[in-house]
Parts: C-alpha cells; sequence; structure tokens
C-alpha cells in the first residue's frame, strides 16, 4: 500500500473514531432520550385514548315502533352505530326507555296520505343517538312508499333520486395568472406544510445547539490541545459532524419503526383513521415529497455546519448561548416565513425562498401548496447545495483558525479576528 493511500486510510479510521465518539456520548445521555422518547410517549397516550374511548362507548340502543318489520330493518341496515331492537306497542318501548334497557325510542307511523312521521325520544344520560342516522333511511322509505302510491319502476325512482354531480377544483393565483390545484390534495398539502415547518425549526434547532455545545465543551476543558495532537481539526469537525448526523438518523429510524409496529393498533380505531382519511398523502410520492426530503437534509446539514462554526468562537461553555443566537434567529425567521408561505405566495415570501438558511423552510411550503413553478424548485435546491459546499469550505477555515484560540468579547470580535487571521495566511 502506497504511503499516500495509508495515510487516508488513516485519516478515515480518525473520522470514524470522532464520529463514533460524539455519537455514542449523546445517544447514551437522558437529554436526547428524552428528545426522542416525548413523541413516542404522546403518540402512545393518544392511541390509549383512542383505544379506551373506542371500548367505553358502545353503540345506542335505540327502541323502535313502527307498522312494519320493514322500517326498523332499513334503520339497522344504514346505521353502524345504532342497537335496534323492535317493539310492538309504544308502551313496551317507554317502559324499556324508563328501565334504561335502550338510550331512546322511535315511534313511527303513517298519515292517510302514506307518508311516514317519526317522533324520537331520548333518555338523559345515555349514549346520544343522531337524529340523522335515521331520517336518512326513513326518507328513502318515504320515497319508496310513494314510489309505489305512483307506480313508478325502480329504474324511474333511481332517476329521480340521481344526485348532480358537482366537479370541484381550487386555483391559485401566481403573478396574475391562474394555477390550477387539485382541491382534494389541499387539507394534505396544508397539513404536510405545517408538519415540514415544525420538524424543520426543532431538528435544526436541537441539533444545532448539540453540535455547539459539543465543540465549546471540548474548548473550555482545554482537551482540545490533545485531541489535536493525534487528530487534525478538519478531521474533527467532519467526524463530529457526521456524529450528529448518526444520531438524526438514529430518531428518524426509531420513530419508522415505532409508526410500523402501532400501526396495526392505528388501523383499527375509528377516530384517528378518520382523521386520516382527510388527506390525500399521495402529494408525498411527488416531485413536491421528493423535494421536501432534499430541503430536509440541506437544512439540517447546513444549520449544522453554522453550529459548528460558532461553537469554535466561543471562548468556554458559558458562550454556548450566544453560540445558539444566530441560530434561533434564522430558525425563526424560516418559521414564520413558512408560516406566511401557507397563506399566500407574496413578493417577500419569494425572496425568501431563495435566501441560504430561510429557503429550507420557505421553499417546500411553496412546493407543497403549488405556489412555485417547475423550474423553481430545482434551481432552490441547487442553490441550497452550492451554498452548502461553499459554507462548509468557510466553516472548515474558521474551525482550523479558532479551536485552539480562547478570545473574550464575543462572536463578532472573535469573528473579525479570525477573518482577519486567515486573510493574513494567505
Amino acid at each position: 500500500m502506497k504511503f499516500s493511500e495509508l495515510r487516508q486510510v488513516r485519516k478515515m479510521t480518525k473520522f470514524w473514531v470522532v464520529a463514533k465518539q460524539v455519537y455514542k456520548k449523546n445517544v447514551r445521555s437522558g437529554s436526547w432520550i428524552f428528545l426522542v422518547l416525548s413523541p413516542i410517549i404522546m403518540g402512545a397516550l393518544i392511541i390509549g385514548i383512542s383505544v379506551f374511548m373506542s371500548k367505553t362507548m358502545d353503540d345506542a340502543k335505540l327502541g323502535v315502533v313502527a307498522p312494519t318489520p320493514v322500517i326498523s330493518q332499513s334503520i339497522k341496515k344504514n346505521s353502524d352505530s345504532l342497537a335496534v331492537q323492535r317493539y310492538t306497542t309504544t308502551q313496551k318501548a317507554q317502559t324499556a326507555l324508563k328501565k334504561e334497557r335502550v338510550d331512546g325510542i322511535l315511534i313511527v307511523t303513517a298519515t292517510k296520505s302514506g307518508q311516514l312521521t317519526a317522533k324520537l325520544t331520548t333518555r338523559v344520560g345515555g349514549t346520544p343517538i343522531d337524529s340523522s342516522s335515521v331520517q336518512a333511511p326513513l326518507s328513502q322509505l318515504n320515497m319508496q312508499l310513494a314510489a309505489q302510491r305512483l307506480k313508478l319502476t325502480g329504474a324511474q325512482l333511481q332517476t329521480l333520486l340521481h344526485p348532480v354531480t358537482i366537479k370541484t377544483n381550487s386555483v391559485a393565483y401566481r403573478d396574475g395568472k391562474k394555477v390550477n390545484r387539485k382541491n382534494t390534495a389541499d387539507a394534505a398539502n396544508r397539513g404536510i406544510a405545517v408538519g415540514i415547518t415544525i420538524l424543520m425549526m426543532i431538528f435544526m434547532m436541537v441539533y444545532g445547539s448539540m453540535l455547539a455545545q459539543e465543540i465549546a465543551t471540548e474548548k473550555g476543558s482545554r482537551i482540545m490541545e490533545m485531541l489535536l495532537s493525534s487528530v487534525s481539526a478538519t478531521t474533527q469537525f467532519f467526524g463530529k459532524l457526521a456524529g450528529v448526523m448518526m444520531l438524526l438518523v438514529t430518531q428518524i429510524a426509531i420513530y419508522g419503526v415505532s409508526f410500523v409496529l402501532a400501526w396495526s393498533v392505528i388501523k383499527k380505531q375509528k377516530m384517528i383513521m378518520g382523521l386520516l382519511d382527510q388527506f390525500d398523502f399521495s402529494s408525498l410520492g411527488s416531485w413536491a415529497g421528493v423535494s421536501i426530503v432534499a430541503f430536509f437534509i440541506l437544512g439540517v446539514l447546513t444549520y449544522a455546519v453554522l453550529a459548528a462554526l460558532m461553537g469554535s468562537l466561543v471562548a468556554n461553555q458559558e458562550q454556548v448561548q450566544q453560540a445558539v443566537m444566530p441560530l434561533s434567529m434564522l430558525g425563526l425567521l424560516g418559521y414564520f416565513g413558512a408560516l406566511i408561505a401557507q397563506a399566500s405566495d407574496n413578493i417577500l415570501v419569494r425572496v425568501g425562498s431563495y435566501i441560504p438558511f430561510l429557503n429550507v423552510s420557505i421553499m417546500p411550503v411553496r412546493a407543497t401548496m403549488g405556489y412555485t413553478s417547475p423550474i423553481e424548485v430545482p434551481i432552490a435546491l441547487a442553490e441550497s447545495l452550492v451554498f452548502l459546499l461553499l459554507f462548509t469550505y468557510f466553516a472548515v477555515r474558521v474551525y482550523r483558525a479558532n479551536v485552539l484560540v480562547y478570545r473574550e468579547g464575543g462572536l463578532g470580535k472573535a469573528l473579525r479576528a479570525t477573518v482577519t487571521m486567515m486573510r493574513a495566511q494567505k
């Protein structure tokens, strides 16, 4: 093996040593474990409450008094939330209601003209009974009886009852031009946009702060001098960055496995599935879904590089809050920009979707909301990637120049002194 190849292997070995050290240190920490487990615990509580409610809420019991058994059978067939019991007399039904055997009674009578009329009486303290659940089958029976009196055939009745077909569509206006958008995907897009905004904010802030804390702690304890005697500053930089990214991947993987394990329970809960059925998640498989993942990765990496740069500028651990401040400010700007982008596509939102650090939060929301043209997202992705590469190159140079320098006086003064020193070294 050549000397250059051997040197490269040694660098990679040291790189993975640093990455594993950062990963193992943080993956066992109580703060990271709490960060990972708190959403899982919250989700488990929601699922548990849903399961408990579904088991404790029995179907409402309805006593029906009607001229023919067909009426009670029709109500039972068309309502999944009612346990229907037919009574031959009103007195028997009222006795069952008094003794709390049923939650309500429905008295159905027929007028001289053949029309059905009904009276629903419910018991206070019993399981609620929605009048609409019995109104629909009674109305259908009424129409059938009317059709029989008028001697209409089944085909003629279906023609009369055939509903008007309405095609729905929603539009967005961009630069005065109408842009068609699918109405079925609108709710899902808004939900996805909210999720993107929140996840971007959480992961950028948490893992950026973690990386800044990692570097500041080593500088403050003067361990860095010993580390750099065996591992270069560049290897340290990328090793720490890789270690933090491994933590992020681990957290996402845990959430994925947890969701797969919980799905067998989730799919049986009507309340949760009812909420999920309101969304059209097909948009996640589209170009917008791919761009969301790409912006998420680029965004987390960009903020992590910024955190490493700011962490190298502090003199001790007490200044970590100063190092995290730029991340917080930029993260909040991106967050509010993403919220505005959900409501409108004004000029400030469009400009912000191309500004580094802000575009990773704003552009995915614009894409999911259908405000972008086909070329805008690839341009923003390319811009984000180029910026990440250039910014990483600059951050590595600052890290190498400043990692063993302990200046007092704030981050601004430290950064200006570092840039001056870098220029002098050229």
